[in-house]
Formats: structure tokens, sequence, C-alpha cells
């Protein structure tokens, strides 16, 4: 940049040593004083030569934006603010997902003891029928003579044969109980022992 403007100022000064030159050319002719001469205007222009030529200042870009480093900042810390903003909305989504999971579980669990309560009177209701059709037919087989109910009662299941003999007044159980086999009647007295237990517990 500095060999420029040497070179630009060196032309400029060429021209006007030419126009000088030619100038005072012409003012010979009309005869004009001494310090217009040739040696002068050499002396003026070598003067000029040897001037120092100041430094140039730097300049700076105009297009250099002064607030770049705010603006630069600025989007550092909105596209921040948006990643915030999507893991936010990430972590809500997350947080209704277990609100909606917790409310499912939540019926869930509402059914299950409801069907619950339901088995639970059912099985009651079922159980007093059973203890009430046991109840029934233990007055059937007390009616029925002692040797022909222990016949029954031997061909029944260990479980019905308890329940019939815990139902059965103690005196006509204690009739029928002559007629049946060792064998099963030990098999029904520790049926009744079990059942009693388990009703105790």
């Amino acid at each position: 940049m500095k060999r420029f403007v040497i070179a630009c100022q060196i032309v400029i000064i060429t021209l006007f040593i030419i126009k000088m030159y030619f100038l005072v050319e012409a003012l010979q002719i009309i005869s004009i004083p001494s310090y217009f001469s040739m040696d002068h205007f050499g002396q003026a222009i070598a003067q000029t030569t040897t001037t120092p030529i100041p430094p140039i200042k730097e300049v700076k870009d105009i297009t250099e934006d002064p607030l770049q480093k705010e603006r630069d900042l600025v989007d550092f810390l909105q596209k921040k603010q948006k990643a915030l903003d999507t893991r936010e909305g990430l972590i809500k989504a997350e947080e209704q997902k277990i609100v909606a999971l917790k409310k499912e579980i939540m019926e869930k669990i509402d059914a299950l003891k409801a069907l619950e309560s339901q088995l639970s009177s059912r099985l009651d209701a079922d159980k007093l029928n059973d203890v009430k059709r046991l109840k029934e037919l233990a007055k059937v087989y007390e009616a029925t003579p002692p040797q022909k109910a222990a016949a029954m009662l031997e061909k029944l299941e260990l479980r019905t044969a308890a329940g019939i003999t815990i139902n059965m007044k103690r005196d006509k159980a204690g009739l029928i109980w002559g007629y049946l086999t060792p064998q099963k009647a030990v098999a029904i007295t520790n049926e009744i022992t079990r059942t009693v237990r388990l009703t105790a517990e």
C-alpha cells in the first residue's frame, strides 16, 4: 500500500515537473525572474521527494460488525435455550405418559379390587350353598337306614363324605360309623380333621 502511494506521488510530481517545464519555457520568452528557473524547481522537487511520508493508519474493514461478538453470544444462548426447551418438552411428555400410565394402573387396581370383591362374595355364597347342601344331605343320610347310608358314604368322595358326616347328629353318625370299613372311617376322620383345621385358620 505504501509503495502504491509513493508511486502515485512520483507520477504526480513528474507530471507537475513536465507542466512546469513547459511553463518555464513559455515564461523565458517573457523573461521571468530567476527564482522560477529550472534549478530552483529542481531544488523544490528534491525537497518534496525527501520529505518523510507519514505512516498510513490501518484502515478498518467497514463490513466488520463491531457487535459481532455480542451477536454470536446471543445466537449461542438462543441455541442453548432452544435445546433446553426441547428437553423440557420431552420431559413434560414423559411426565404426561407416566401420569397416564399411573391412572391406567390405578383403574386396573380398582377393577381388580372390584373383581376380588365379586369373587369373594360369590365364594362366600358358594360356600353357604355348599354348607346348606351338605346339611340337607346329612338329613337324608340320617333318615336312611345306617347300613345303607354307610354303603353310600363308602362310594362318596372323601370331602363330600366328611362334609355330610360333620353336619349329621352325633348319634345318627355313630350308627352309620359302625357299618363303614376301617380304612374309609380313618380317611373320613382325617378329612374332617383337615377341614376343621382349615376353617379355624
